[in-house]
């Protein structure tokens, strides 16, 4: 396993005058990213590394590893030689990042390695300038984790995908398919080709504008958008987490990593 990338600061980037004013508007940054991140990973017990993985075009993919050494053969604990397990890898779902895996890391290294990293475009990894056309910037995403493949020193590996993590697990496979010995898919999105509408021009003209005025915009701008009422959203929205994570958290604590994910100005 080759030794991986420092962490990396991430750069300061010009921007538009929108952009430059939503730090100010939203109470989130970096620093407030890491710390949620650091105070949802403190519920694991094993030992792991965390560090930024350099690959091409000046980005990075934040990664978490887990390595499981096996039990040294003595005369009284023969052992055969045993091949290398193929490393599990986890892929979040959309708006996601690595340390919602909080409650299944322990588990999950036990028994042998385990990586864990923020998607490009998300977390902690870098977020570069995506293709407007889908097909480009799916390959955006798995010309991505082939490069972290490649640079972290694996040769084959178990990948474990959730929600869009699922999907580009999948896109992954079909293109790479001796680099994946099992492929498990957790809730995995779909993306059906577009339909062809005959009917386009009965659309509401009013609709159609929306549509159009809405489209460059990111999914999760409106939370951007809802500047200091971003964490209270979020808790609103998604209350559903404090549930799921109730056995390890008994405040705000997902939620509120959740929003430092979301809200930071793209870069």
């Amino acid at each position: 396993m080759r030794r991986m990338a420092e962490e990396i600061q991430p750069a300061k980037e010009q921007s538009s005058w929108i952009l430059s004013w939503l730090p100010s508007w939203c109470p989130t940054s970096p620093s407030q990213l890491k710390d949620a991140e650091e105070k949802m990973l403190k519920s694991v017990k094993q030992t792991f590394s965390r560090q930024h993985v350099r690959i091409s075009g000046g980005n990075y993919l934040w990664t978490l590893a887990f390595s499981t050494q096996l039990q040294p053969c003595s005369p009284t604990n023969p052992q055969p030689e045993a091949r290398p397990t193929p490393p599990l890898v986890l892929l979040h779902g959309f708006g996601g990042g690595v340390a919602l895996w909080a409650q299944n890391l322990d588990s999950l290294s036990s028994s042998g390695p385990v990586y864990a990293l923020d998607l490009l475009g998300f977390g902690r990894s870098s977020h570069p300038q995506f293709s407007t056309d889908p097909e480009g910037a799916e390959e955006q995403f798995v010309a991505a984790l082939e490069e972290w493949r490649e640079k972290v020193g694996l040769e084959e590996m178990v990948l474990l995908g959730h929600n869009l993590g699922g999907y580009l697990s999948a896109a992954y496979t079909l293109k790479y398919p001796h680099r994946v010995k099992h492929l498990l898919l957790v809730e995995p999105w779909g993306f059906p080709a577009r339909p062809e509408n005959p009917n386009h021009n009965s659309i509401p003209m009013w609709i159609r504008a929306m549509g159009a005025v809405m489209s460059p915009f990111n999914p999760l701008a409106g939370l951007r958008l809802a500047g200091p009422l971003g964490p209270m959203l979020v808790q609103t929205i998604r209350s559903d987490f404090k549930q799921k994570y109730s056995s390890v958290f008994d405040d705000n604590t997902v939620s509120d990593y959740i929003y430092h994910l979301n809200a930071q100005t793209p870069r």
